[in-house]
């Protein structure tokens, strides 16, 4: 019996090939959609989870509330905190510290030298807190020693090649010799704290390394993750509880100020998105995994609507099938098998389709996305699960509706000419085709306010003159440690206008320090940005105005020695209308500064966050070197700089940024959003257009005789088009009607991530819905055309 069905399904197959493949093409894309953002999804809610102790590992966030007001959520802490938690709180089992170290460059004794990125600092207990992976060498003593450090397999590769790195030693530019005391595998890539190298705590002791640094382990500075362990069974709102006294006892002047919140580890990937100071580690958005479910779920609703409404519609033309079959003597249950299983065909085949489709375009997502995705992703067994889920569920809604109604036709009525109206189902086909364009209304307004809002994060003024500016990133190279000397080249160039050497530059992130206003309390707390400069041509460079004061000037060596800059949003929260002249001394790097200048306010950050407050002070940090330059002598320019770089540094590649370019870049995730939601729109579309295009065979072939009838009586070609589309504009309408409210909400929870948003007017949305009419319309016209212009003879002639 199964084979009969099987036979009828694929003879019905043969005999209509047109709706046969507008079917199983429109589910399979919507399939496939809805895998590819599967495999997305899977990998963002996965990360953190291989650790075996992650239940009980929480990250230290703080909330910080500023003198000036506001709220500010920091992922970083002091490295007292760490230690202190440990001694106060029995619910606390083990501590870690981690610091993010600046890219470097290292060097073995046989000369091989690389430049690295990902470097952590950690305590001693780093491998066995977490559960990477160690190779070589024992968890617990690895990183025991000062200077020691470890290694992950293809840094070691890097390095050494194939042979032993254990115990070879790594010398940094500055002196100071790594030993090579482990060796651990590639960091996983669904980790939020990704890692080439790991060096120990031990080697912050003073006299011991280079980075001989009280500010690491004081309460005031902080710049570091702390993570802690909880014992089994401790409750974490128990010790959360606990942390209001805890800051009284330890932080008293500022606990005001200071609120302390765990921060679940499989939490932290994807709920990052509102703290500050997460450089070092990778952040998703959960924002982003439901938005992409959303869609997900929207396309292959359209998907099955298509599947449903086309099956309903063939299912009305085949009543004298049916009628035949129950004048054979078949029973109800075997005409709700026969239907059941030819839709389960339809389906399975449109799952090879969609898987086919999925496994060729996992070059495209990987491009989209930026991760190596694949259906191993999912795992073989819920894989498995899912298809047969969705082979049921879509085998339900395209087979069991039509089929229960031909399974209760009467043979009599089967067997007359015409076709029940009963069995059209028009009234149902005309609900889902209203809701299938309302969701691909959302998908396109959607697409458009992201698109929009980019467009607008881009081109906002950022303060200062982003055009005809490039950067060099110095760091450790050759270029630092003769700087003065290589940007006086520079200065020959032709095109050269302008340079200057700082320790950041706009868009490259900044860090933040504790402040000590002249005139305010020591119970107050106060934090800034800080942006070091090493000469006083960094404000002409950039193009930085300002508003009060002046900038630094060389001839003037207290400048070097005490002089600060503040922006417009620190001399404001700080309630200094007359800011020059002011004392304000910053933790860890500056006592008794004096402000000589307020500068116009300037985005040193996405358009994500507000502008906040800013100190620039000159020290020593040549990381970058800027350089403007004339409009014209661009190419020129590169060349040139690349052959000076190369006869003072041969060891490192020429490292530059183009400072718009970098502004743009800051906001590459929402140029993937806007990309992937596109394509996903666009698949949207043509789903919804092939169920379009067969819904309007359908109702030309069922009102054959009746246009015939019309052109007979004098109907005129471009009548009969109105006629067949007027009902699909008015669906479309009322679908867009229905879309606009939800498309509203959910572009206005999007955009509430943005300091600096655009307004949502009614334009997105009437220009989405027109979009769409001008689609269905499009669709529906061909077969509208082909109608009218028919002759009406051939239509009549049964009559």
């Amino acid at each position: 019996m199964l084979k009969n069905y099987v036979t009828s399904a694929l003879r019905n197959f043969r005999k209509h090939p047109t709706h046969s493949f507008i079917n199983v093409a429109g589910l399979g894309i919507g399939l496939a959609c809805c895998l590819a953002i599967l495999m997305y999804v899977r990998d963002e809610v996965t990360f953190d989870r291989f650790h075996a102790d992650g239940q009980r590992i929480y990250r230290i966030n703080k909330v910080v509330t500023p003198q000036e007001g506001g709220e500010e959520r920091h992922a970083i802490s002091s490295g007292l905190m760490g230690p202190t938690m440990a001694a106060d709180f029995p619910e606390v089992e083990a501590v870690l510290r981690v610091l993010p170290w600046f890219d470097a460059e290292l060097t073995t004794a046989g000369g091989t030298s690389v430049m690295l990125d990902d470097i952590l600092l950690a305590d001693a207990g780093f491998f066995q807190f977490f559960d990477f992976e160690l190779l070589r060498g024992a968890a617990d003593r690895v990183l025991v020693n000062p200077l020691s450090i470890v290694l992950t397999e293809s840094t070691a590769r890097r390095f050494f090649g194939d042979s032993d790195p254990i115990g070879r030693t790594i010398e940094s530019l500055n002196g100071f010799e790594y030993t090579v005391t482990g060796i651990a595998a590639d960091a996983p890539k669904n980790s939020h704290l990704p890692f080439n190298a790991v060096i120990s705590w031990a080697t912050t002791v003073p006299g011991t390394g280079p980075m001989n640094a009280g500010w690491l382990n004081n309460w005031l500075t902080q710049v570091m993750f702390t993570y802690v362990r909880l014992i089994d069974g401790a409750a974490p709102v128990v010790l959360e509880e606990k942390l209001p006294a805890f800051m009284e006892r330890h932080f008293a002047e500022r606990a005001e100020q200071y609120a302390l919140y765990l921060q679940p580890l499989s939490d932290i990937y994807l709920n990052s998105t509102d703290l500050r100071f997460t450089r070092g580690q990778r952040t998703g958005s959960r924002a982003y995994v439901r938005t992409f479910s959303l869609v997900a779920v929207l396309v292959l609703i359209i998907a099955c609507i298509n599947f449903m409404n086309l099956s309903t519609a063939r299912a009305s033309e085949r009543s004298r099938e049916v009628g035949v079959r129950k004048a054979l003597g078949a029973r109800k249950e075997e005409i709700l098998r026969q239907y059941l299983s030819e839709a389960l065909v339809f389906v399975l085949v449109s799952i090879l389709l969609a898987l086919s489709v999925v496994q060729a375009s996992l070059p495209l997502l990987t491009d989209l996305t930026g991760k190596e995705l694949g259906l191993s992703t999912i795992g073989v067994p819920r894989l498995a699960g899912i298809l047969a889920g969705l082979a049921v569920v879509c085998t339900l809604l395209a087979g069991f509706y039509p089929a229960l109604l031909l399974s209760r036709f009467r043979p009599e009525s089967a067997l007359r000419a015409s076709t029940a109206g009963g069995l059209s189902g028009a009234g149902l086909r005309r609900i889902l085709v209203t809701f299938q364009f309302a969701a691909t209304v959302v998908l396109i307004a959607g697409t458009a306010v992201v698109y929009r809002q980019v467009q607008f994060s881009q081109d906002l003024d950022p303060g200062f003159d982003r055009d005809q500016i490039l950067y060099l990133r110095t760091g450790d190279t050759d270029v630092a440690s003769s700087i003065e000397a290589f940007r006086e080249e520079i200065m020959r160039l032709p095109g050269v206008v302008l340079t200057s050497v700082s320790g950041t530059v706009p868009g490259e992130g900044t860090m933040s320090f504790s402040l000590e206003p002249e005139g305010k309390p020591e119970s107050e707390s106060w934090t800034s940005n800080v942006l070091r400069i090493s000469d006083a041509d960094m404000a002409e460079t950039w193009g930085f105005e300002m508003a009060d004061g002046r900038f630094f000037e060389p001839d003037r060596p207290t400048d070097s020695e005490t002089g600060v800059v503040i922006n417009e949003t620190l001399a404001r929260s700080l309630g200094w209308d007359d800011a020059v002249g002011r004392g304000l001394s910053i933790s860890g790097e500056m006592e008794d500064g004096l402000v000589i200048g307020v500068m116009r306010d300037f985005h040193f950050e996405s358009v994500h966050s507000e502008i906040g407050p800013l100190v620039m002070f000159v020290a020593p940090r040549p990381n970058y070197l800027s350089v403007r330059f004339e409009a014209d002598r661009t190419h020129e320019l590169l060349s040139s700089l690349e052959d000076l770089w190369t006869s003072v540094d041969t060891a490192h590649p020429f490292d530059y940024a183009f400072a718009d370019q970098q502004w743009a870049s800051m906001y590459r995730t929402e140029q993937k959003l806007m990309q992937t939601l596109s394509a996903f729109a666009v698949l949207a579309i043509l789903v919804a257009c092939l169920g379009l295009m067969g819904l309007a065979m359908h109702t030309t072939a069922r009102r054959t005789k009746e246009i015939g009838i019309r052109k007979v009586l004098g109907a005129t070609a471009m009548g009969i088009v109105r006629l067949l589309s007027r009902e699909f504009a008015a669906l479309v309408v009322i679908g867009t009607v229905l879309a606009a409210p939800v498309a509203w909400l959910a572009a206005d929870a999007w955009l509430s991530g943005f300091a600096y948003r655009i307004d949502l007017g009614p334009a997105v949305f009437v220009l989405a819905g027109a979009g769409a009419l001008a689609l269905a319309l499009g669709t529906v016209l061909w077969q509208a055309l082909r109608a009218a212009s028919a002759n009406p003879a051939d239509s009549l002639r049964s009559e």
